[in-house]
């Protein structure tokens, strides 16, 4: 899917970290061992992947995740309510199977994550397989973090990473408040595939902002996203480089 497509270091670091997981968690600190499961429906004006806007019309995601032991798998989807500015109906389906660990600060995530994307309206159907790295460190009040991906099956060699600074807090028992501030950066390969021109660049500056309010195990909250290209050439061959898009939450893990 060259020009819309949905959504590390090398794939063979997130390969070999999930592969030594059992090994790590002898030395990280305890993680609860308590399997759970979730579900969540969010509603959301448009949908966007790492700045680049695949749907400008509302869009419905269901999740489900089982978590367990630092692993959790999830299956997400996003269907349109109504075609796109440009004449589509984008369908997505993502698989991702993650296994989180903490020493002190740091938390290292590796995941593998498989897409499906289908348009109703052109039979157009693309698939592939990215591996991910997410770290974070927490410092005080805020967390540092950045996010790795790499395409290692369709569109190979496709690399995203983005880096910035978040901080949440819960404002009284049931309520909290977080935001973020980021850029990302991609390989040319990345950008041809998502805008149709081979180059690399900082692509992006993003800011997002959250309120989340609990109810036992249930919660519900609106998600604000910010994103703006800002390379002029990626910037030039993008319809929507900068946009709002807004979400709401609703969802329970058990």
């Amino acid at each position: 899917m060259i020009n819309t497509k949905r959504h590390c270091w090398r794939p063979l670091t997130s390969l070999a970290l999930l592969a030594c997981a059992p090994l790590a968690r002898a030395v990280a600190q305890d993680i609860p061992q308590r399997a759970t499961y979730g579900i969540e429906i969010a509603f959301r004006s448009g949908h966007a992947d790492r700045g680049f806007i695949i749907n400008d019309r509302p869009v419905v995601q269901p999740v489900m995740w089982f978590s367990g032991s630092g692993t959790e798998f999830s299956a997400w989807s996003s269907f349109p309510v109504a075609q796109t500015t440009d004449g589509a109906r984008p369908q997505i389906v993502e698989l991702e199977l993650t296994h989180e660990q903490t020493w002190g600060k740091l938390t290292v995530g590796p995941a593998l994550r498989m897409y499906f994307y289908h348009d109703a309206l052109n039979a157009e159907r693309d698939r592939s397989l990215e591996g991910w790295l997410n770290l974070s460190y927490d410092v005080g009040p805020f967390r540092l973090f950045t996010r790795h991906s790499l395409d290692v099956l369709t569109y190979k060699g496709a690399y995203f990473v983005d880096a910035g600074v978040e901080s949440y807090t819960r404002v009284s028992p049931p309520l909290e408040i977080g935001g973020s501030l980021g850029a990302g950066w991609a390989s040319a390969r990345f950008n041809d595939a998502y805008a149709g021109i081979a180059r690399r660049a900082l692509d992006r500056v993003g800011a997002e902002m959250w309120l989340t309010v609990y109810k036992k195990r249930f919660y519900v909250g609106p998600h604000f996203e910010f994103s703006t290209i800002v390379d002029p050439a990626v910037r030039a061959a993008t319809t929507r480089p900068t946009y709002l898009l807004v979400r709401l939450s609703l969802g329970g893990e058990f």
